[in-house]
């Protein structure tokens, strides 16, 4: 026993304590084997057998080696060492089994003695830890696989011991602050990243609700970084607790900026376009491929005169028109197969009402997350008025046509922005001889027109425009400034004969408003001018008239004042020579005969005066200094009878007239307000004035006895046409009043009713003008 190497131990010869050790380690639940110094196999557990493979081997005395021959060198050290009397361990190691696979183990080796102290061989004591050790690196590999997935969903973690104090941050986490990696956080730097305002006081509120109370949290807020970006972060706090104590808050820290940003911006494109659908002008409506009307805008209601709940439960087909069915239809199955964006289709539609609304549809196609077609969207316009526009267009272009064909005396000409002729009448082809096709697209202007009268006008407008215009450019001058013009011109025939025609030219415009020709419409005036010259010879003759019958006037007025004076004195004699000839019945009406054809004498001076002072210069005065003379001449008659003026023209109010018909035309009317008062009420007169155009007119207002016009209206002005009983009417005051306004260039207008009032208007021309 002294000596073992080389030597199959017996067991039964082993002391006791040595063989209860080996009965212990045959029965032992752990993996577990006894060996010599030589490595032999002493004992061995059941665990162990199976452990190692060896259930099916007999193992007691082989050398441990020659059934593991794949053990590395390393072990075999351990071994010798232990056997050498030391004890070794291992907590972790592994060693590949005969089938590939790796075991891994923790391992305690230990000397047993003889009972002379002498090593005997050792004790080796394994434990499985395979599975542990699996476990740790499927716990490794989803750590990894779960720190890879937080980096790339930019998702942190952070901690808060609330006991030391301390803030705790990933590496996510601090890469989302854009801070160095050795950065250490506090609690005043975490907070102070958030966005000052509304987004700090939330963490703040929400953190201490957290830490105080347990109230977990989630919240998205924005934090302002290290390099001064602003982010939309998600965060989130978990409170911890021990012994009913709140001790720690962890959390998770996720960039959502690029999330947060591009769900607003959509939220924002699909507001805008909510807007926009709801509110447009224009009918939109989103339709199933089946042709129903999925949602629809009031613009659609509108124009179809149905709610939204009535075309819910129609289709296209239900309210187009039967001719217009199969309209579109090939580019919607074009659109649906993906060959084209979109299209637009004019169609008729019947309304609520059963009335055409022509429409112009514009369809694109919605796809789904798929790319497989899902719906469609359809704008829709009504330009039912266009359409009757263009229809009326149609027609006025067709009745253009024929009154063009139909105007065989008028001639109307088109011209290119150069004068070429491009349209040529019939009217044209009569009056000047030219067939259209000899003309249309080969001459231009100059063709008709006298060559000294062209170059007189190119003359004028040259000079008149500070430019030079040739002869040619003459004729539209005026259209290209777009200035209107008609004026006279001499046509030469294609026989050479000439003849006056009246020629009014229109630019025509494109669609920019930029000229690119000319309408000439010429009318032959020939009938005109020989009118015209007849007119003429009458006026001449008229004037020469007029002329003899004004001396015929002024010899009239002369010698009758001649007579009538004499007359006067006759009388006046009589009455002087003898006295008793004034006692006759006969006399007084002698005397009232001569005082009458006076007063006659007087009225025709005053006509001819008037005519005599037609060309007389007129000047600017005050006339507020005018009317204060006429109220100033009737304030005798204002006071006997009770009567009051209200006078508000405006102190600057100035006019063009002569001094002494004003005054005149002023005091006439007031007279005549006076005379014509009503007995029933106190005479109020009101003289206002406003400037009109180019005159200034001065309105007299009086409450009197008013006038018929009905009945007389038509001999207001007439001379000697009176229309009151009224014994110092004479019918000649308004006569005067209306010839002396309309001398200067006025008119005089009157409003009256009866038993109310009369007011006149007169219209005189202000300084200005």
């Amino acid at each position: 026993m002294t000596d073992l190497k080389n030597q199959l131990i017996n067991i039964e010869k082993l002391p006791e304590s040595i063989r209860s050790q080996v009965m212990f380690i045959n029965e032992a639940p752990t993996a577990i084997a006894m060996f010599d110094n030589n490595m032999r196999y002493l004992a061995a557990s059941g665990q162990w057998l199976k452990d190692y493979n060896l259930l099916d081997k007999q193992i007691i005395g082989k050398s441990h080696y020659d059934l593991s021959p794949y053990l590395r060198e390393d072990w075999r050290k351990v071994h010798q060492e232990c056997l050498m009397g030391k004890a070794k361990s291992g907590e972790e190691d592994f060693y590949k089994k005969s089938d590939g696979s790796v075991k891994w183990f923790k391992w305690d080796v230990k000397p047993w003695y003889l009972e002379n102290h002498v090593v005997g061989g050792i004790l080796i004591f394994t434990a499985d830890i395979t599975p542990a050790k699996y476990r740790e690196e499927l716990l490794f590999k989803y750590q990894d696989l779960l720190e890879r997935t937080n980096e790339a969903a930019r998702i942190g973690t952070w901690e808060a011991d609330l006991k030391q104090n301390l803030i705790t941050w990933s590496n996510v986490t601090k890469q989302i602050h854009e801070v160095a990696d050795d950065f250490i956080p506090s609690f005043d730097t975490a907070i102070n990243f958030y966005k000052e305002g509304e987004n700090r006081e939330a963490i703040l509120k929400h953190f201490n609700a957290c830490a105080q109370h347990g109230q977990d949290f989630t919240l998205e807020l924005i934090i302002i970084t290290t390099n001064g970006v602003e982010k939309w972060i998600k965060t989130t706090g978990i409170p911890v607790w021990e012994n009913d104590e709140i001790v720690r808050v962890y959390g998770l820290f996720q960039d959502i900026d690029e999330r947060t940003k591009a769900n607003k911006a959509l939220a924002l494109q699909e507001e805008q376009f909510r807007q926009t659908f709801e509110f447009a002008a224009n009918g939109m409506g989103l339709i199933g491929l089946d042709g129903k009307w999925l949602k629809v805008n009031q613009g659609i209601c509108n124009i179809l005169g149905y709610t939204k709940e009535e075309l819910s439960l129609l289709t296209f087909s239900d309210i187009t028109y039967q001719d217009d069915l199969l309209k579109g239809l090939e580019q919607l199955d074009e659109l649906i197969k993906g060959n084209i964006d979109s299209y637009q289709v004019e169609k008729r539609y019947l309304n609520k009402a059963q009335q055409i609304v022509w429409v112009l549809i514009s369809v694109s196609l919605v796809k789904n997350n798929l790319g497989e077609p899902s719906h469609l969207i359809s704008q829709i316009n009504n330009i039912t008025q266009r359409k009757l526009a263009q229809f009326q267009l149609q027609e006025s272009l067709s009745k253009l046509q024929g009154i063009q064909d139909a105007s065989t005396q008028v001639c109307i000409i088109e011209f290119d922005i150069d004068g070429k002729i491009i349209f040529f009448n019939k009217g044209a082809e009569n009056l000047l001889g030219y067939a259209a096709q000899e003309v249309v697209n080969i001459e231009n202007v100059t063709l008709f027109h006298l060559k000294e009268e062209l170059a007189s006008r190119a003359a004028t407008l040259s000079k008149e425009f500070g430019e030079e215009i040739s002869e040619q450019v003459s004729v539209f001058a005026y259209p290209l400034k777009g200035l209107f013009e008609t004026r006279e011109w001499t046509y030469v025939r294609k026989d050479k004969a000439t003849f006056p025609i009246l020629l009014t030219i229109t630019a025509i415009k494109n669609n920019l408003g930029n000229v690119n020709g000319f309408l000439a419409i010429a009318t032959d005036i020939s009938q005109i001018k020989l009118a015209e010259a007849e007119v003429n010879s009458l006026l001449t003759l008229t004037k020469e008239q007029n002329e003899r019958l004004l001396n015929f006037a002024h010899i009239v007025s002369h010698n009758l004042r001649s007579h009538s004076g004499n007359l006067s004195m006759i009388i006046d004699l009589i009455k002087m020579e003898i006295p008793e000839v004034t006692e006759n019945d006969f006399f007084p009406l002698l005397i009232e005969a001569s005082e009458n054809l006076k007063e006659t004498i007087s009225h025709l001076n005053e006509v001819v005066a008037m005519n005599n002072k037609t060309n007389e210069n007129l000047s600017s005065l005050n006339l507020v200094e005018y009317v204060e003379k006429g109220i100033a001449n009737i304030q005798a008659s204002l006071v006997e009878t009770g009567g009051y003026i209200f006078n508000s023209v405006k102190e600057d109010s100035y006019v063009m007239a002569i001094p002494a018909y004003l005054e005149s035309i002023l005091l006439n009317v007031l007279t005549n307000a006076v005379k014509y008062r009503s007995l029933q009420r106190k005479l109020c007169i009101k003289i206002s004035s406003w400037t009109e155009g180019a005159y200034t007119i001065v309105a007299i207002t009086d409450n009197g006895i008013g006038i018929d016009l009905q009945a007389h209206g038509s001999k207001i002005f007439g001379m000697y046409k009176t229309f009151h009983d009224n014994e110092d009417a004479r019918g000649v005051g308004l006569f005067i009043t209306k010839n002396q306004i309309e001398t200067m260039g006025g008119k005089i207008l009157v409003e009256s009713v009866l038993d109310q009032g009369t007011t006149f208007k007169i219209y005189l021309k202000h300084d200005q003008n």
